[in-house]
């Protein structure tokens, strides 16, 4: 009785486990894109934060100019693409509508530049895990990506800032 149980599951396994390894290929369109989204990473809020950043970098491989329209993030109710702007001596942030990239060039989002603003988080984004982020273009494209979630401090240390460990006499 027990062996006819074991067979049973052995056979479910084996169908199982290769539905499972074709669930993890990238869809097709994504295979063939010319677009490569990637070091993809939000920040957790901080408490009583409304909002958190998160940043990427995104390369146009094509022979065309791409223009990204807009982001969504998994778990995060609204995502506004904005941009840091120099203007009357000030630094200010606005947000933009679209993002041209031209051919073969790319553009990286990160602080003090062009950067998503994430807000209504589902739940609390807890360090060390992954959101999915899909980027929606003028030509109708779609690039997705993982979206991997830091602290501030630790995407502090990352950059140099750091400043726990310097020595004081």
């Amino acid at each position: 009785m027990f062996s006819k149980y074991l067979g049973a599951l052995v056979s479910a396994t084996l169908i199982l486990i290769p539905s499972l390894a074709f669930s993890e290929q990238p869809q097709a369109q994504e295979q063939h894109s010319n677009l490569h989204l990637s070091h993809a990473k939000i920040r957790q809020f901080l408490p009583a934060a409304a909002s958190t950043a998160a940043y990427f970098s995104l390369a146009n491989h094509s022979d065309k100019q791409r223009v990204l329209k807009s982001a969504l993030i998994s778990k995060i109710g609204r995502v506004e693409m904005h941009e840091h702007v120099h203007q009357n001596g000030m630094m200010r942030m606005q947000q933009v509508n679209e993002i041209a990239i031209a051919a073969h060039s790319s553009i990286d989002f990160k602080p003090g530049g062009y950067h998503l603003m994430a807000f209504e988080p589902a739940e609390a984004l807890k360090k060390g895990e992954q959101l999915s982020l899909t980027l929606h273009f003028a030509n109708g494209e779609q690039v997705t990506a993982p979206l991997h979630i830091v602290s501030l401090q630790d995407d502090m240390k990352q950059k140099g800032h750091d400043h726990s460990q310097h020595n004081h006499h």
